[in-house]
């Protein structure tokens, strides 16, 4: 490892029309940015060298990151408020730039480190029986079965209710919108799709099946509002999280 290099790690959302964008998509985006930047990055070796960036965990069409993470490698030192100031004169507005700040190269990948986000699920025109009470019953009945068997092009995937099915919610109802925030975990399996999650809730809690409602388009929305880490430090409490950044 090139001990002259230095791993700037980039806190950034992923909102407005940027809820739209593919995960590659934003990796171009993000790609974009930094060249416009003119930041000193680093690039691969090989026959087709790529910039040294590397983004977390994909964020699925229509879901809005209120704080989303890439780490960016560069070849010399940049003091971090001169790389927020050059990154922000680059940046798009449906990808804004929050925060920058340098971490360790020995630290392992975001997608490693990241074992949890919080998400935050807005329903319009929710069912009356749609209840803080019903979906911790069916949150309750998840967490009671082993494992949760899903279905993608064909294969079936089998997560562990414990690990993957948050312990609780919370709840706001404003009329007919209710709004739900969840934790879920991370692990080696990868991560349980929230739309696959709320399918089996409805199903769980006896609710009318809303997955045909599609996310994004007023419906049903999903904004991830933040990833965590594993809290290492030598104070921090056994399974205690902490930010990225």
């Amino acid at each position: 490892m090139n001990p002259t290099l230095f791993r700037l790690r980039i806190a950034y959302a992923k909102q407005g029309r940027g809820r739209f964008l593919a995960h590659l998509e934003v990796q171009r985006a993000l790609t974009r940015m930094v060249r416009r930047s003119g930041l000193p990055y680093a690039v691969s070796q090989g026959f087709n060298p790529q910039m040294r960036l590397a983004t977390g965990p994909a964020l699925s069409v229509a879901v809005s990151g209120a704080r989303e993470y890439c780490d960016l490698t560069l070849t010399t030192y940049v003091k971090p408020v001169d790389a927020l100031r050059q990154l922000r004169e680059a940046e798009s507005s449906f990808l804004p730039v929050l925060d920058v700040g340098y971490v360790s190269t020995k630290e392992p990948s975001l997608n490693a480190a990241i074992i949890a986000q919080e998400l935050c699920v807005t329903i319009e025109d929710a069912p009356v029986t749609m209840t803080q009470e019903a979906l911790k019953a069916g949150l309750a009945a998840l967490r009671a079965r082993d494992t949760l068997e899903v279905e993608h092009k064909g294969k079936t995937k089998v997560f562990d209710s414990a690990t993957h099915v948050p312990k609780d919610t919370t709840v706001v109802t404003k009329g007919s919108t209710v709004q739900m925030t969840l934790m879920l975990r991370i692990s080696n399996q990868g991560s349980l799709r929230p739309d696959v999650l709320l399918s089996h809730l409805w199903q769980a809690a006896n609710l009318p099946d809303l997955t045909k409602r599609h996310i994004g388009e007023g419906s049903i929305r999903l904004d991830r509002t933040a990833l965590f880490c594993e809290d290492a430090s030598k104070d921090a409490e056994e399974g205690a999280l902490r930010l990225p950044l």
